[in-house]
């Protein structure tokens, strides 16, 4: 008895003393301006973690050391997917929250040795595709191989540098033609500054789902927010043939994402200045402004739609809608993806557009509307097969040649 209660004073003399140090116990508030409130935050706003069980991160609400514990798990279960700067942020809190992740149950000991002793980690995927065209004047076919190494280098806690090195090889031709070609097409840094995220360099800027702008951009972008995302860029368009341009054009615009309950909303406003846009164009500048949304409509199946416009005198509208029935995931072998949408892109009307064979025999001066169908296939971890055959014609009244068909099939291997 003299034993049990010696050991049960001990032990409580051991946690009042333990009781003491704010790192012991894990019920302990953490503070109202502590700096991990800002960096699960920027977690969040990157679609890194989600907050609390309920799938909703309560911001305004203090939170003991478990909680902020429970939510750096869920950021380490997703680090895979982050950008180079929020990795840095997850390495930071992981150290932080290092005695209740154990307790949780999640060893970061090795995590924690292996970023002390690697700064810069690279991954890569390939890309086998072949084509069909088939036009009324003829056809032709691709074979092409793209391969692409992606560097994420960690510059310090906060910033960090991304870079991609892709070569895209035409296998219809031979080597002394010159068929493949190796360019860094991605280089930039990223972190936060003044409460916002910094990009700087050459990056992708994707914008909605790809009806008016999808290429990569000589500048740097600007964005904040979390229930409202926006993002403000400038910059040089890395692509010479934006709207019938033999030069890279002047960019810059801001565009938003919003989360209204499953629906996510999408809106922009850019403008593309170059001097030949005005043989074409009002003036040396066009602007494009768009809205869309996607929203599931019923379990595993969701409804996309774009609309955009030009300030072009004709040719300046497109549209797109689109269904998706369920979803690929490169870890689950046998998981597949159906999709299908139909498309009007008028000759002046999208600056960049993401779709293969967007345009009427390959142009963009003849537009193109028409549908897609096709699906995607993860045959083992980390392998996808994706077929699809679109089917368009011309936007111009009278054009000749108007029709075209494509019909292609890729394989990707994620390394």
């Amino acid at each position: 008895m003299k034993k049990k209660l010696a050991a049960s004073l001990a032990l409580a003399f051991t946690m009042g003393i333990a009781g003491t140090a704010f790192a012991a116990n894990p019920f302990v508030d953490v503070p109202a301006k502590h700096w991990s409130y800002d960096a699960v935050s920027k977690l969040a706003a990157d679609g890194i973690v989600d907050g609390y069980g309920d799938g909703t991160f309560k911001g305004d609400k203090t939170m003991t050391r478990y909680e902020m514990a429970t939510i750096v798990a869920k950021a380490l279960a997703k680090e895979e997917k982050a950008n180079a700067a929020d990795k840095a942020l997850i390495e930071k809190l992981s150290a932080e929250y290092a005695q209740e992740l154990d307790n949780l149950g999640v060893k970061v000991a090795a995590l924690e040795k292996k970023a002390a002793a690697d700064t810069v980690n690279i991954s890569g995927e390939a890309r086998l595709r072949y084509e069909d065209h088939k036009y009324e004047a003829g056809s032709a076919n691709d074979i092409t191989l793209r391969t692409r190494l992606h560097v994420n280098g960690k510059i310090n806690d906060e910033w960090g540098y991304y870079g991609r090195l892709q070569a895209v090889t035409d296998l219809n031709k031979s080597d002394d033609e010159g068929t493949t070609d190796v360019t860094m097409d991605n280089a930039y840094v990223s972190g936060p500054a003044f409460g916002t995220t910094v990009t700087a360099g050459r990056f992708d800027y994707f914008k909605g789902h790809g009806l008016m702008i999808d290429s990569t951009l000589n500048g740097a972008n600007v964005a904040f927010g979390s229930k409202l995302k926006t993002n403000v860029f400038y910059g040089t368009d890395n692509h010479d043939s934006v709207l019938y341009s033999d030069v890279k054009p002047e960019t810059y615009g801001v565009d938003f994402k919003y989360a209204a309950g499953k629906t996510n909303l999408n809106a922009g406003y850019y403008v593309f200045k170059d001097s030949s846009y005005s043989t074409t164009f009002d003036s040396d500048k066009v602007k494009v402004w768009e809205v869309g949304f996607d929203s599931p409509i019923v379990k595993n199946l969701t409804l996309n739609g774009d609309y955009g416009k030009s300030d072009a005198d004709d040719q300046d509208k497109a549209y797109t809608v689109g269904l998706a029935y369920k979803a690929t995931d490169l870890k689950a072998p046998g998981s597949f993806s159906i999709f299908t949408n139909y498309r009007n892109i008028e000759a002046a009307a999208s600056p960049e557009a993401t779709f293969d064979q967007a345009y009427a025999f390959g142009t963009q001066i003849a537009g193109g509307k028409g549908y897609e169908v096709g699906f995607s296939y993860v045959p083992m971890a980390n392998a996808l097969w994706k077929f699809q055959y679109v089917d368009v014609k011309s936007t111009v009244d009278g054009a000749t040649n108007d029709k075209s068909k494509l019909y292609q099939t890729q394989v990707e291997f994620f390394f």
